[in-house]
């Protein structure tokens, strides 16, 4: 199984726009060191609609059936309206993104499906695993700046875990370690340089999380332009000893 990371970049993306920092002047002039907003895409399911979505659809040219949506934050829900080249879509979370989703819906289309589609929505019970098609999901609670939550996803006899955005108190959840430990993919938030207790992790304490998981493979995402430079990144986490590799925009795993 494939497993896509659409946009490897956090809220604002990079460049950001006017911004000089040296990961933002850097990009400008290297296309690879650029990065679209968090998206990732594995068989038919996409994970988190992000405003770039757009973009990740055109490129991707994969069908999309099912929706995972971590939280209601901007840059992981703006591009949903994107979807409305498919007709039949579900969407799955939590009640609080979830009513985020209708609402960006009702904006753009007056209704929550586009006109002649069919559209649902699917509310997700923390720590429950839920049976989506062939796939197994379990939506676990994350400490974050609002209601948010990771996934494992069991499909095709691979597991997968993805962390969403979560501060560092994930570290001492035992449940949630507990629950993606030994996954064969993990997909972890590596926004910062540094951690910002109840919002996202350091580099350090990404780091540190894949080492407890111990996933057969870690891709680290989320990345701030604020964040070291990428070779530097991959550089630390080669020294960790971490199976692993820092996403650019459409880094892909084979499961």
């Amino acid at each position: 199984m494939k497993v896509v990371v659409l946009g490897s970049g956090s809220y604002s993306g990079t460049p950001k726009p006017l911004c000089t920092c040296e990961n933002c002047s850097r990009a400008r002039t290297n296309p690879a060191l650029r990065r679209t907003r968090f998206s990732l895409y594995f068989d038919k399911t996409l994970v988190d609609p992000s405003p770039d979505l757009h973009y990740h659809l055109e490129r991707l040219d994969k069908k999309v059936e099912r929706v995972l949506i971590t939280h209601g934050h901007f840059d992981h829900v703006f591009g949903l309206p994107e979807l409305q080249v498919f007709k039949r879509v579900e969407f799955y979370s939590h009640r609080e993104a979830l009513e985020v989703a209708k609402g960006l819906v009702r904006l753009a289309f007056e209704s929550e499906s586009p006109s002649g589609h069919e559209w649902s929505y699917h509310e997700l019970e923390f720590w429950k695993e839920t049976r989506i098609g062939d796939m197994k999901v379990t939506h676990f609670p994350v400490v974050h700046t609002i209601t948010a939550g990771g996934f494992v996803v069991e499909a095709k006899g691979k597991r997968i875990a993805v962390t969403g955005d979560t501060g560092p108190e994930i570290l001492k959840d035992e449940r949630t370690i507990k629950l993606m430990e030994g996954a064969d993919l993990l997909i972890a938030e590596m926004t910062h340089r540094e951690a910002i207790p109840g919002s996202h992790l350091g580099v350090k304490e990404a780091i540190e999380l894949a080492k407890r998981v111990g996933a057969g493979y870690t891709v680290f995402a989320h990345i701030s332009h604020s964040n070291y430079p990428h070779e530097v990144l991959e550089r630390k986490v080669r020294e960790s000893g971490v199976a692993g590799e820092v996403a650019r925009d459409f880094t892909w795993v084979e499961v």
